[in-house]
């Protein structure tokens, strides 16, 4: 009788010991999925980092610094509570491939989405546009705000296993103008390309 008591007892022992483990464990579960969401939520948010794009924000014209005839505008806007902008560029007419081997004179477009990846901690901007290319262009690059300048880097392969590397030099002058250069990597060596000098409309 004795014995069999004993049993049960220890029995019971065991289950509230069991019982109270997988409470422990559910509890540290949830908390750690809790920390997870919360993580996720935070490393989602706009920053300051976010900020410094929304100086760009607005309504520009584009001139190149040499060449008089390629200008246009360009409207940057903040999307998603300015965790993103949409930038949206037109320029002047120019012949556009289209199917079939044919060409279209149309207006440039181009359409950019301009972030900054928190748990990378690198400005990244993709790119598509109606002229050269059918790639999703992917820039990844900083921002030195002491100088107001953001300077992005990226690999072009336009033509099968003709990989160019790019790089994108964007520099805030004031509240109403940045300029835009734009550089090939050839021969070891960064050559200029293009300069686009942008006025706030």
């Amino acid at each position: 009788m004795k014995t069999s008591l004993l049993l049960k007892s220890f029995t019971a022992c065991l289950s509230f010991v069991f019982v109270m483990v997988l409470s422990v464990a559910s509890m540290a579960q949830a908390d750690k999925q809790t920390d997870t969401m919360d993580k996720l939520l935070d490393y989602s948010r706009p920053g300051q980092a976010h900020a410094a794009l929304g100086k760009l924000a607005g309504t520009w014209s584009f001139q190149d610094a040499r060449l008089a005839f390629v200008k246009g505008t360009l409207v940057r806007k903040p999307i998603y509570n300015g965790r993103f902008y949409s930038v949206e560029m037109t320029g002047g007419k120019l012949p556009v491939p289209v199917a079939d081997g044919q060409m279209k004179e149309e207006f440039y477009q181009s359409i950019q989405i301009e972030g900054f990846d928190n748990p990378k901690m690198k400005y990244v901007t993709t790119s598509i546009n109606n002229h050269i290319g059918s790639d999703i262009q992917m820039q990844s690059g900083n921002f030195d705000s002491a100088k107001q300048v953001f300077t992005y880097e990226w690999d072009d392969e336009l033509i099968p296993g003709q990989i160019q590397k790019n790089r994108r030099i964007l520099t805030i002058n004031d509240a109403s103008h940045y300029t835009e250069v734009f550089y090939e990597l050839r021969n070891n060596e960064f050559v200029k390309v293009r300069e686009l000098d942008f006025t706030r409309k």
